[in-house]
C-alpha cells in the first residue's frame, strides 16, 4: 500500500512539471501556425489583386481576426488567426495594388511593413517588391 502511494506521488509530481511545459510548447506552435496562415492570407490577397487587376484590401485586427475585401468592398475572405497580431501598417490595414505591391489604402506608392505574431518570434514581412515571407 505504501508503494502505491509513493507511485501516485511521483506521477503527480511529473504531471505538475510536464503539463505547464506542454501548454507553453502548444502556444508557441499555435502562434507559429498563425504566422504561416497570415502569410498565406496575404499571398492569396496579392494574387487576387494581380488576377483581377484591381486593389485588394487586407485588414488584420490586434486580436488576430482578418478580412480581405475586393475593390468594391465585397468581402472575399475572413477568419481568425488564433493569435494576437501587431503591425507597422496603421490599423493593420494594407492594400495590394494591381501589380501586387503592398501599400496603404488609396496610396500609389508601395510600402514595406510587417506583422508580428504574439507568442512567437515569427513575423510576416511584406517587402517593397511585393514579396510576402514568414520569418
Amino acid at each position: 500500500m505504501l508503494e502505491l502511494v509513493a507511485v501516485f506521488a511521483i506521477v503527480a509530481i511529473l504531471a505538475a512539471i510536464t503539463v505547464p511545459c506542454a501548454s507553453r510548447v502548444r502556444a508557441a506552435v499555435s502562434a507559429a501556425e498563425a504566422a504561416r496562415r497570415l502569410a498565406l492570407v496575404l499571398r492569396s490577397a496579392q494574387a487576387q489583386a494581380q488576377t483581377t487587376a484591381s486593389p485588394v484590401r487586407v485588414e488584420v485586427t490586434p486580436n488576430g481576426e482578418y478580412v480581405v475585401c475586393g475593390h468594391s468592398g465585397v468581402e472575399i475572405e475572413s477568419g481568425r488567426l488564433g493569435a494576437a497580431v501587431s503591425s507597422t501598417y496603421p490599423g493593420g490595414v494594407l492594400e495590394f495594388g494591381e501589380r501586387g505591391w503592398a501599400g496603404l489604402p488609396g496610396a500609389t506608392s508601395p510600402r514595406a511593413g510587417h506583422f508580428d505574431v504574439q507568442g512567437s518570434s515569427r513575423s510576416v514581412i511584406v517587402q517593397l517588391s511585393g514579396c510576402v515571407r514568414c520569418a
